[in-house]
């Protein structure tokens, strides 16, 4: 059984991109784990559940990204997985649709695009939970 009362939210955020996502933690007050590094991420204390995943498009390099990719497409119950970006083009929104990502989120990152994106993505998260459930 999952809980809808917080958002169970995992944030990749390297160090390059801190000051993009300052916003992060007011946009998730509750149920946010943020981590700095892949290795974090891959290595760190499994948790309950994760409902949303926020992973960078650009911050990693392309064999880490990719590793990143794989890992969480192995956690059960999947995630929905929100790629964020400085800029985008239809062909990495497109991408990463056909990889299983949830949406691509474009800066700026404002408290209420993260909010909304998250909040989106859970819901997409608990709707695929019901609906195995």
């Amino acid at each position: 059984m999952v809980d809808h009362a917080v958002t169970r939210t995992l944030a990749l955020v390297p160090a390059g991109m801190q000051p993009f996502m300052e916003g992060l933690e007011r946009a998730v007050p509750e149920g946010l784990k943020q981590c700095s590094t892949i290795e974090d991420v891959i290595h760190g204390t499994p948790e309950d559940v994760w409902a949303v995943v926020l992973i960078p498009s650009c911050s990693l390099p392309p064999e880490q990204w990719w590793s990143l990719w794989g890992f969480l497409q192995t956690i059960e119950p999947r995630p929905s997985v929100l790629v964020y970006a400085l800029k985008s083009d239809f062909e990495m929104w497109t991408s990463v649709l056909d990889a299983g990502g949830f949406d691509v989120i474009v800066a700026p990152f404002t408290v209420e695009k993260l909010h909304a994106a998250i909040e989106t993505a859970a819901a997409d998260f608990y709707r695929r939970q019901s609906d195995t459930g």
